[in-house]
């Protein structure tokens, strides 16, 4: 009976810390919201999406050149992935630096008839940028040295054909033919695409990037939360803790209540947005796969236990408050970082990413994005409820500790 009492003065404080508590959780849930959405729709992962600007610099116009490049605009599967905008040096120049443009091609006046004739002697100068390239400029590099690879290649399939066309004695079939291998040369070109099958893999376990960072940025607000909440664990009573051990309630029954509350406190702070979110987005709609919202509180129960064992241990050794909030902040950024929270753990060395997926945070996300594909992991849970023992077993022995310390 006195261990519900207890259990029920906890409630009471928290629910009036929770005042507090809630607004201060739910600003730090919008705030990451937002940076979600910017990151997302705004920022390099959307950067990465747009078509690369190449400029075109020569007279294209009335020529097989133009409507070689009007056929690849409209044609070509590089439509998705490349716009050709025809201007002036001084233009493509100035654009160039303004970083508008990926690269830019200046295709001299003479360059079609050498290709005609076969000479290869007017060639294109092709413009990029040296240094940090980045993805945009390695592409650019690439699709420079395959376009030239088809061209050349094209060039050489024709004139060899028609030498042997001619060798055989057969030149008044010459023009029928050749016109017939260039439509099979120009097909081949424009269906290469289809020779293979192309699977995208997403960023971790097949999740595509709205759903891995989905993810990550919940569990950055779960690991955060820890953060917001101080107050229930900075305005407790230090001498608490002996006082209870004198009326018979010990250190076991009061890290078990007091946890308790925490653990509710946490699962308010987290469903309550978390439902909001689902009704809002159309159950998640923006996931583009179908996500069930009890699902995820499913998943996301034992990931609470986990870190809400982990806050608590974290205050219940490191008492003082500066300390205590900076080790919190820097530990969760360092950890959610190497787990994969910024970047996918692919992006570091092998060891590093093993490190980050053996770390709560690491477990979280594992277990988390198992849940947005509709999947089970059983010894994902078992590490889950370890860390969990793990951690109210420190939680004990501190208070015990603690007590013990303050009784001499």
């Amino acid at each position: 009976m006195r261990y519900f009492k207890y259990f029920i003065v906890q409630l009471k404080r928290t629910v009036k810390l929770a005042v507090g508590v809630f607004p201060t959780a739910m600003l730090l849930f919008a705030c990451l919201g937002i940076a979600a959405y910017i990151f997302m729709n705004h920022g390099p992962m959307m950067q990465n999406q747009k078509k690369y600007q190449i400029g075109i610099v020569g007279n294209i116009e009335d020529s097989y050149l133009g409507f070689g490049i009007f056929a690849v605009q409209t044609l070509d599967d590089s439509r998705f992935m490349v716009d050709f905008i025809p201007m002036t040096e001084e233009e493509a120049q100035k654009a160039f630096r303004k970083a508008a443009l990926a690269a830019y091609v200046i295709i001299p006046d003479e360059f079609l008839a050498s290709v005609i004739s076969g000479a290869n002697d007017t060639p294109i100068t092709y413009v990029a940028s040296e240094g940090q390239k980045g993805i945009a400029g390695y592409l650019m590099d690439e699709l420079a040295v395959v376009i030239s690879e088809l061209v050349t290649s094209s060039q050489g399939v024709i004139y060899a054909f028609e030498d042997v066309v001619m060798e055989a004695g057969e030149r008044e079939k010459l023009y029928e033919w050749a016109e017939n291998i260039n439509l099979q040369l120009i097909e081949n070109v424009l269906t290469r695409t289809r020779m293979a099958e192309v699977e995208e893999l997403g960023l971790a376990k097949g999740l595509n990037t709205r759903q891995y960072y989905f993810c990550a940025i919940l569990l950055l607000f779960c690991f955060l939360f820890g953060i917001s909440s101080a107050s229930f664990f900075l305005y407790r009573n230090a001498d608490l803790g002996k006082w209870m051990k004198m009326r018979g309630i010990g250190p076991v029954a009061q890290v078990l209540c007091e946890y308790f509350v925490y653990f509710l406190l946490m699962l308010l702070c987290v469903f309550l947005p978390l439902g909001v979110m689902a009704v809002i987005t159309k159950n998640f709609a923006f996931l583009m796969t179908r996500v069930y919202l009890d699902e995820l509180f499913g998943a996301l129960i034992p990931i609470l236990m986990m870190i809400s064992a982990m806050h608590f241990v974290l205050y219940e050794t490191v008492r003082n408050p500066v300390a205590n909030l900076l080790f919190q902040f820097l530990g969760v950024i360092g950890m959610g970082y190497i787990s994969g929270y910024v970047y996918p753990s692919s992006f570091f060395p092998d060891g590093i990413a093993m490190v980050g997926k053996l770390l709560p945070t690491g477990i979280a996300l594992e277990s988390f994005s198992d849940a947005v594909l509709g999947e089970q992991n059983g010894k994902i849970l078992g590490v889950e409820l370890l860390f969990f023992a793990v951690f109210m077993i420190l939680s004990i022995w501190t208070r015990r500790q603690s007590i013990v310390r303050e009784n001499r």
